[in-house]
């Protein structure tokens, strides 16, 4: 995958060259997809898994490019990826063709950053997802809302606190949406405390345990003659 202006290059097969069940194009190391959208037929295509696996973040983040061999760049954005239910691999993608000059709906993440300095509280992301409509281009990777504004048990942090472009990007959220918390700072609850206090106690432990672990080892492994000069 290669970057191209703002979004990326990500290169398939025609799924024929690849194999022909889909337990065989797996075989081989790639996936099955489909690239649909725009009222055109639907183009069946091969992903290599590895490069699914290592650019997944990328195909999450909005536009980007599919290129089949050599052909034309198709603009798309990742409808969805099928995984296995136990070892979460991948197991088939699907692409949705989009027209550049045309808006669409797309969900963006919603990530935290900062810190947050007040003491027993627990900051709550309500919702990690957020719904909008932009031009394709415009899409953003991700929203950020800065928890370091949160300075009392009981703040919340809502659309308004998110910087965003507001003359490329609307919210798809009602007005009783764009008012609800997204954060939420909560008092830490007793046991929580407690879990906490578990945790670090167990953590200090096990490093002790480590530590004597190895300590050990490397008295077992001095020579006898070691061993018995230091015994007399």
């Amino acid at each position: 995958m290669t970057k191209q202006s703002n979004s990326f290059l990500f290169h398939v097969s025609p799924r024929g060259t690849r194999g022909g069940k889909n337990k065989d194009i797996r075989k081989n190391g790639y996936i099955p997809g489909n690239i649909f959208g725009l009222s055109l037929d639907s183009t069946m295509v091969a992903c290599p898994l590895r490069m699914v696996q290592k650019h997944r973040s990328d195909l999450e983040s909005g536009l980007f490019y599919v290129q089949i061999d050599s052909g034309e760049k198709i603009p798309v954005v990742l409808e969805e990826i099928q995984e296995h239910p136990v070892t979460h691999t991948p197991l088939h993608i699907v692409f949705k063709r989009v027209n550049l000059l045309e808006k669409i709906e797309m969900d963006v993440p919603l990530e935290m950053i900062g810190e947050c300095l007040v003491p027993d509280s627990n900051v709550l992301l309500v919702r990690d997802e957020l719904p909008i409509e932009a031009l394709p281009s415009d899409i953003p990777e991700k929203f950020e809302i800065d928890i370091s504004k949160l300075t009392v048990v009981g703040q919340s942090l809502t659309v308004a606190d998110i910087s965003y472009n507001k003359s490329l990007v609307t919210f798809q959220l009602s007005e009783e949406e764009l008012q609800a918390p997204l954060v939420l700072l909560q008092e830490l609850r007793a046991e929580e405390v407690e879990e906490a206090l578990v945790e670090v106690v167990e953590a200090v432990a096990g490093e002790e345990a480590s530590s004597e672990s190895e300590a050990g080892d490397k008295e077992a492994e001095k020579s006898p003659d070691e061993s018995a000069k230091k015994s007399d």
